[in-house]
Order: structure tokens, then sequence, then C-alpha cells
């Protein structure tokens, strides 16, 4: 009896006391109470997880894993407290997969609560976030050995650049491609952007510095060397000192040479043609003149399937020609090559018996190997050429080797048209396109258009 009222007593006790009793004993579950918002991150972000009370640090290799769809697990996590923080860089335009489990444990020791309620079935917690594009950054800086005249920056993605945004500011800006180049008036051994506007993100970098090696530039001597055929005049420099080249409306990166050709001409016609060389020590400037040939046939490659998503691919791949000239082009005694080291030098033939071998003026030639799957997809047009295996050259096409016709012309093995998918990244599926503009694109549909002449827009 006196047991049974101890309570009662001890109550009456702390209210005339004025003492608070005291609570019962609740178990608080581990929750995470914090997540990152469902949006697209950039990779200078973080991901911040908050949980109710400290984590155990010791519990997070077993029951919070970071993994990404391009990058696999992602190890750059930070413990503190009671947050869990994935540090940047994140992997960029991906995918990221966080997954928690109740062996994540707190502080004290109590597993993390992962449902809305504790049950046998241990449940697990995942969840996904994107990652958008990463900022530019400098990928290279020509010359990367001494002070320079001329410095050439290209960034990882695009960039806008203004000229009044360059500190000291340079006597000229070009333009071409990922690269901006720069001439100044002396030699410098770095230069500071003050903006530099990213191209594919809503952000702007600021007091981007370019630094170069400290050690002058030697002097060196720019030599030139020039073609000229009915439409066409090519202009081949070089020199140590070299880093880009200016020919008309035209600009090239040089890295101690590089050849340009000038496109479009008429025959038979004269030309005033005018050059700068930017070098290290300055500008080198050289005026041409050019006297066109006769007219003479021309053509090109103007899309190669290297990678079709049709099986099996041998049957999908084909090379397309195009006669951009005003005259027919005979390809009798003409080669394909895809490796450009002799060895797998496939002669032409017509599809069709009967059928010649003269691609017309404006006219389409395709290129396949003689079990092609193509049936009525070629245009009746076009010319349809085989080589006399399954294959096109060497064990079929690859993005990465250039594409070579050669002809036979006076007894001399001669190169009348080339390229280079490696130069333009395609999508799998999808060709690779050159037109006569000097244009390259990725084909608009998948698996190409053979027979078709396409411009890129």
């Amino acid at each position: 009896m006196r047991k049974s009222l101890f309570p009662v007593i001890f109550a009456i006790f702390c209210v005339s006391c004025g003492i608070d009793a005291p609570e019962p004993n609740v178990y608080a579950p581990f929750r995470c109470i914090e997540e990152p918002e469902n949006r697209v991150y950039y990779p200078e972000e973080k991901l911040v997880f908050k949980f109710s009370s400290d984590v155990n640090p010791n519990s997070v290799a077993a029951g919070f894993s970071v993994s990404s769809e391009n990058a696999g697990k992602l190890e750059s996590i930070e413990v503190s407290g009671d947050t869990v923080t994935l540090l940047p860089p994140l992997p960029a335009e991906d995918n990221i997969f966080i997954t928690m489990t109740s062996a994540l444990k707190s502080s004290d020791n109590r597993p993390l609560m992962t449902g809305e309620q504790f049950s046998e079935n241990k449940e697990v917690r995942e969840l996904l976030y994107e990652t958008g594009k990463k900022l530019p950054e400098i990928a290279e800086i020509i010359p990367d050995d001494s002070k320079s005249m001329t410095v050439a920056v290209r960034f990882d993605s695009g960039v806008e650049i203004k000229f009044s945004d360059i500190e000291p500011e340079p006597e000229d800006m070009m333009k071409l491609d990922d690269w901006y180049v720069f001439l100044f008036t002396k030699n410098v051994g770095s230069f500071t952007v003050k903006k530099v506007k990213s191209a594919e993100r809503d952000y702007e970098l600021e007091n981007v510095k370019v630094t170069l090696p400290s050690n002058e530039p030697e002097k060196s001597e720019v030599s030139f060397d020039s073609a000229v055929t009915d439409t066409s005049f090519t202009l081949s420099v070089k020199g140590d000192s070299v880093i880009a080249l200016a020919l008309e409306n035209s600009y090239f990166i040089c890295r101690k040479g590089c050849t340009a050709v000038l496109d479009g001409l008429e025959a038979e016609k004269n030309y005033e043609v005018n050059a700068e060389v930017w070098t290290k020590n300055g500008k080198v400037k050289r005026s041409f003149s050019v006297e066109t040939g006769e007219a003479a046939p021309h053509i090109m490659i103007s899309e190669i399937m290297h990678t079709p998503s049709l099986e099996p691919q041998k049957s999908w791949e084909f090379v397309e020609i195009y006669n951009y000239s005003a005259m027919d082009f005979d390809l009798s005694n003409c080669f394909i090559d895809d490796k450009n080291d002799g060895k797998g030098v496939d002669p032409l033939a017509a599809k069709n018996e009967g059928t010649g071998l003269v691609l017309r003026a404006g006219e389409v030639a395709v290129i396949t190997g003689n079990e092609a799957a193509f049936g009525d997809i070629i245009p009746k047009e076009a010319l349809w050429l085989t080589v006399d295996d399954t294959t096109i050259a060497d064990a079929g096409l690859t993005g990465n080797e250039s594409v070579q016709i050669l002809c036979d012309i006076d007894e001399v093995r001669t190169l009348v048209a080339e390229a280079d998918p490696s130069s333009f990244k395609t999508d799998k599926g999808f060709s690779f396109t050159a037109d006569a503009h000097g244009k390259k694109c990725q084909s608009e549909v998948e698996n190409g258009t053979p027979g078709v002449y396409e411009e890129c827009r």
C-alpha cells in the first residue's frame, strides 16, 4: 500500500514545491529533415543534407552512397555535425544518385529512419539530381614556352569576349571556333580578361588571368609556299614563331605552321590575295597576285556514315561524293581508302551492270560495301558505287580515320577528295556531313541521307 502511494505523494510534492515532474522517456527517431531542392545543379555547387541530430561519420560509407551515371562512385563527401555534404565539383551534365539506408547512424548510434515508421523491411531512400554544364575554363594557351606578342587561348566551352575587356588592351583580336587570338604591341607575360561570358550558361567569369612562361621569345623567320588551281588558292606558312593566319576573311590556328585554302574562285581570273601571319614577334603581312587555271572538274566527300544505329553496321555504312563543279567527273580508275596507309585501298565499281562511272556536275554518288542493305533508300538519280568486299576500305569506317578518294590520273595516283570525320563529333546513328562552303555538321536525320546532298545550316 505504501508503494502504490509513493508516485502520488511524489507528484503532490513536486507541485507544491514548484518542481516540474519528469517527462516520460520518448524515443526520437533519426531522420533526414532537409534535402537539396529538386532542380538542376551546376558543377561548382554542393548538395547538402541535414539530419535531426549529429551524424556518426563512421557510418556514412555503409549508409550514404553517391554515384553518377557517367563518373561512377563519388567520394567527395564531408560530414560536419548534423549535415552530410557532397562537395564540388559535381560531374557536369550527369545524373547523381543518392542512396540512404538505416545503416547510416546518428552520433548516439540510432539508425536512420528512411520510411514513415520503423519496420522489419529495411526501406531505402533514393534520390536523383541532374547536373548542368560546367563553367568555361582555359584548356590551352599558345605559345606555352615564352612571352609573346601574339597569344591564342582556347576555352573548353564556348565563350564571348569583348575587345574592351582585355587588360592591357591588345592591338588586334580575332575569334576562330573555340579560340581567341590576341595581338599586343609588345611581348606580354600575362594579361587579364575582365569579363568572360559563357555562351552556354547565363554567367560571367570575372578577371580571368592568362599567364605565359617568363622567358623572351626567339626570333624566327616565316616561310610561305602557295599553289593555285582553277577554283582555289592554297597558302602554307611555316616558322617556329607562327601562331595564327588570316587569309582574306578566313582565320586559322597554325602551331608553328599551317595550310589554308581559299575556295570559290573563278577559273581563268586574276585575284589579289592578302595574308597576315600572327607570330610571337608581331604581325607579318604578304600579298599574292593569283591567276587561276582553266576550269576542271571537282568532287568532295559530302557525307560519311561511320557508326550507323542499324545492324549489322557494315551493311549501313556509306560514303557520299558530291560533284560541286560545272564539269563531269570520271570515277574510272578511282579508289577509296580510310586509313591512308595504302594497304586497304578499294577500287570503285558500279552497283548495277551497265552503269557508267561518270559523276555528272551537281550530282551525287554513294559508296557502300557489296552487301549493303539500302534497297530503295538511295535515290535512283544518285550514282551507286560499291567496293569488292562487305566493308569499305580497311575493315569498315570509324569516326577517327579520314577517308580519301584517290584516282589514277596520267598514271599517277592522285588525291582528289578527303574528309576527316574526327574533326566534327557526331552522335551514334548520325552521319558526318560537309558542304561545298566548308561547313561541317551532323546529319539532321538518323542514319543519314545517302544520295541526297545537304547543306549545313
